[in-house]
C-alpha cells in the first residue's frame, strides 16, 4: 500500500472582496477571489497562471498573511517563506551580509547555522566582494540576485513566489530553476505565479488556472496550459473576426475534413483547394498509434509553373513542432514536376508516421509555393490557408503510459532500442 502523502497546505473556500468606489461616489463590492480550494502535498510544485486581474497575487498575499481573506481559510502544516516583491525589508545603508543576518534571525535560523548560510547565499548570488558593501551601491541585477538567494536559502517547508523567477540574467535564471528542482526533489513544496509557459511546464507537477477570481481548472500542467493558451488563441481569433467557413473546419470529433464546391473553393488564379482533411487515413480521428494522413485535392489552373505544398505544425501552446515539405521526401524526387506543364485536379497526400506525435491538440498551417523555374529560398508563395486549423491526436487505447507527463515535448517516436550483456 502506498504511503499517505504529507499535506503541507490545505486551502478551503478562500474568498476576498473589496469595496470599489466609482467616480460618481457609489460603492459596490468586487470579488477578487471566490471560493478557492486546493491541497498541496510535500514535494508538490504548483504553478499559478491566469490573466492580469484574475486574483493570482491576491491569493499569494492571503497565503503570506499580508492581507486577510473575507471568507474561508488556509491551513499550513509547517513553515513557509514568501517572496512577493523581491528585496522587501532590505535596508539600503546596510551591507549585504548585515541584511542577510537580519533575514536569518527573522526566519528563526539557529545562530550556529549563520556561517554556512552566508557562504551558500554569497556563492549563489554571485556578487563576490560586494557582499560586504552597502546594498545601495549594488546594481539592480546584483540586488535582485541577493534578495532571491536569501529567500530560497531560508529554512522552511514551503516557498511562495510571485513572478520572481525572471530575476537576473539567463545564466542566473537557469541556476535558480535547477535549485528549485532540487528543492522539490528534496521534499520542499513550492507555489509560484508565472506568465511563462516554459517555467510552469518545466518546474511544476500541478497547475492552477485562475479566471476572474475563480478556479477555472486545476491539474497536470500539460492539460491546464493547453486549455489556457487555446482560450487566448480563440479570443485573439475572434477579435480578428475570422470568417465562419474557416472556423467550421474543425468538427466535433477533432479532425479536419472539408470539401469545397469549385465555385467556392479558397484559392486564386494559380490554384484552388477543393479538399483538405487530417485523419487516420480512413476518415477517422487521428490516433497516436496510426499514421496521420494530411490529404488535399488541388485544382492547378496554370501551366508552366511549379506548385509546391508545405505545412507547419504547432502544438497546443502554438510552439513549432515540425515542418512538412513536398520536396523533402524519401523518394528523393521532385514530385511536383508531373504537375508543372499541366493543369487540372491533383490529389496530394502527406503521411506522418505512427507513434510520432504525442496525444493532444495541434494546429496545421498550410501553405503553397509557386515557382516558374527552379525552387530556391526566395520562391514566392502562391497561397496560404487559415492558421486556425485545429485537430486532435487521440491516445491509442492499449498504450501503457509509464512516464505520466506529456509536457516535456511534442513527439514520441517509437525508437530502436537494444540491450545485451557486455
Amino acid at each position: 500500500m502506498d504511503k499517505p502523502r504529507e499535506v503541507i497546505l490545505n486551502v478551503e473556500g478562500l474568498s476576498k472582496s473589496y469595496n470599489i468606489k466609482s467616480s460618481e461616489g457609489t460603492v459596490s463590492p468586487f470579488l477578487a477571489l471566490n471560493n478557492i480550494s486546493f491541497t498541496l502535498y510535500k514535494g508538490d510544485v504548483m504553478g499559478i497562471i491566469g490573466s492580469n486581474g484574475s486574483g493570482k497575487s491576491t491569493l499569494l498575499k492571503i497565503l503570506s498573511e499580508v492581507i486577510k481573506p473575507t471568507g474561508g481559510k488556509a491551513t499550513f502544516y509547517g513553515t513557509a517563506t514568501s517572496i512577493l516583491d523581491v528585496g522587501d525589508n532590505f535596508h539600503p545603508d546596510l551591507t549585504g551580509r548585515e541584511n542577510v543576518n537580519i533575514q536569518l534571525k527573522i526566519s528563526g535560523a539557529a545562530p550556529d547555522s549563520f556561517s554556512e548560510a552566508h557562504d551558500k547565499i554569497q556563492a549563489f548570488s554571485e556578487i563576490a566582494t560586494f557582499y560586504d558593501q552597502p546594498i545601495k551601491s549594488y546594481s539592480a541585477g546584483m540586488f535582485l540576485r541577493l534578495a532571491f538567494s536569501v529567500a530560497i536559502h531560508l529554512s522552511s517547508d514551503m516557498l511562495i513566489l510571485d513572478e520572481v523567477l525572471s530575476v537576473g540574467d539567463e545564466g542566473f535564471q537557469l541556476k535558480c530553476r535547477d535549485l528549485l528542482t532540487q528543492m522539490a526533489q528534496a521534499g520542499k513544496t513550492i507555489l509560484f505565479v508565472s506568465h511563462s509557459r516554459a517555467q510552469v511546464q518545466e518546474l511544476a507537477n500541478k497547475c492552477l488556472w485562475l479566471h476572474q477570481g475563480e478556479i477555472r481548472k486545476i491539474g497536470k500542467p500539460v492539460e491546464v496550459l493547453g486549455e489556457y493558451f487555446l482560450m487566448h488563441k480563440d479570443n485573439h481569433d475572434a477579435q480578428k473576426k475570422i470568417v465562419a467557413i474557416e472556423n467550421s473546419l474543425e468538427n466535433t470529433v477533432g479532425r479536419i475534413g472539408y470539401d469545397w464546391p469549385e465555385n467556392q473553393a479558397p484559392g486564386n488564379e494559380s490554384m484552388s483547394l477543393l479538399h483538405l482533411s487530417v485523419s487516420d487515413g480512413g476518415g477517422g480521428q487521428p490516433n497516436s498509434a496510426a499514421p496521420i494522413h494530411i490529404r488535399m485535392v488541388v485544382d492547378k489552373k496554370r501551366k508552366g509553373v511549379h506548385i509546391g505544398p508545405f505545412f507547419f505544425l504547432q502544438d497546443a501552446y502554438f510552439q513549432p513542432v515540425m515542418v512538412g515539405y513536398l520536396l523533402n521526401n524519401p523518394q528523393g524526387t521532385l514530385l511536383d514536376e508531373q504537375m508543372k506543364d499541366a493543369y487540372g485536379k491533383y490529389e496530394v497526400t502527406c503521411i506522418i508516421p505512427s507513434n510520432f506525435l504525442i496525444p493532444g491538440k495541434y494546429f496545421l498551417l498550410l501553405r503553397f509555393g509557386i515557382e516558374e523555374k527552379g525552387w530556391h529560398n526566395e520562391s514566392q508563395e502562391a497561397f496560404r490557408f487559415s492558421e486556425n486549423l485545429g485537430f486532435y491526436v487521440n491516445e491509442e487505447k492499449n498504450y501503457k503510459d509509464y512516464i505520466g507527463d506529456l509536457s516535456k515535448g511534442a513527439v514520441r517516436p517509437m525508437l530502436d532500442w537494444s540491450i545485451k550483456p557486455v
